[in-house]
């Protein structure tokens, strides 16, 4: 075409008929070529377009299978957290029936032991009652006064044995189904110790010299329970009573700190030494050489549990020179 068109170029003396059908020409073949390129241009594009739709399709479908991929996993995590979660709470089931079933054993124990403990202490109390009665109707002349008087006496400390030992029995069982409440109030705790020292000597009929009562002070006002502060004074003393020797008194002292009034109850009996004390608040712990002695073994359980509740506690340490001392300390009264 351009040959062509350099032959027939008027500046030479070409025709100018000829030139014009000849660009003629050349412009109808150049509409022809531009379509067929145009055509060609198109079918490049939609096979551009055709390989796109697949890859988004490829896409959207890897998209979809992600997302598919997503939810199984997660339903796969939330079945294991579910499976442990179950596992979790089928081992605190375990853990919760391994502890009530170790308490069930436990508190079995306890009345088992308890139960030995209560038929040994009832059998030595009924012993003594038994043979005094027996020494007072096998007679067969009139028995003497002072026989009668002696022999009462005997049953009589055998029966406040009997009832001491069923008064403790009945408070540890209302402590276990928490059927104590204390009620807190203003009181001076040296005048419930001096009496709780005059009903313990009037009842079991003690020489009263055997307790140096508190000296008089000025009023120690504790927060406490009046009856619970006596139920623990009263086997405090008990307890120190029955560990000194006859001979020996039993010191009775109540003093006050910053934060608590201390009522201290000395005994010159035979102490304990620091492992029994570790254990004296054990329940039915006896120290050695105490088994024969009467008592339950839970004087001093009943005592400090009773004075935690009334936010207090009851120490035990050797006296100097021997023996034990036995501390009480209840809160003072906050003043207004």
């Amino acid at each position: 075409w351009r040959s062509g068109l350099l032959a027939l170029d008027p500046a030479q003396g070409a025709d100018m008929a000829a030139l014009r059908a000849h660009v003629t020409a050349l412009v109808a073949a150049l509409r022809g070529k531009a379509s067929l390129v145009m055509s060609h241009e198109w079918q490049i594009q939609a096979e551009r377009l055709d390989r796109l739709g697949h890859l988004h399709r490829l896409a959207l479908v890897s998209v979809m299978g992600a997302a598919l991929a997503g939810l199984g996993l997660a339903a796969i995590l939330i079945d294991r957290e579910r499976r442990l979660m179950r596992g979790r709470l089928d081992r605190l089931r375990a853990e919760k029936l391994a502890g009530d079933l170790e308490r069930e054993r436990e508190t079995s124990e306890n009345h088992r032991r308890f139960a030995d403990l209560i038929a040994h202490q009832l059998r030595t109390p009924l012993a003594v009652i038994d043979s005094a009665m027996h020494r007072l109707t096998r007679r067969g002349g009139p028995v003497s006064p002072e026989l009668v008087s002696e022999k009462a006496a005997v049953s009589r400390e055998a029966v406040a044995r009997l009832v001491k030992l069923t008064d403790t029995a009945l408070m540890m069982s209302r402590l276990e189904r928490d059927g104590v409440l204390p009620h807190l109030g203003a009181h001076d705790l040296h005048d419930l110790a001096a009496a709780v020292i005059d009903d313990l000597m009037v009842a079991q009929g003690r020489n009263p010299s055997r307790i140096r009562p508190p000296a008089q002070a000025a009023p120690m006002v504790a927060l406490c329970d009046p009856a619970l502060t006596g139920e623990i004074l009263s086997n405090l003393l008990r307890n120190a009573l029955l560990y000194s020797p006859l001979d020996c008194r039993v010191d009775v002292e109540v003093s006050q700190s910053q934060t608590h009034i201390v009522c201290r109850i000395e005994d010159r009996g035979r102490g304990m030494s620091p492992e029994e004390i570790a254990r004296a608040f054990d329940r039915f712990h006896r120290g050695s050489g105490h088994e024969t002695l009467p008592g339950s073994g839970l004087g001093l359980t009943l005592a400090r549990h009773l004075a935690r509740m009334q936010g207090g506690d009851v120490i035990l340490t050797q006296r100097a020179g021997g023996g034990l001392t036995a501390a009480l300390y209840l809160p003072r009264e906050v003043s207004a």
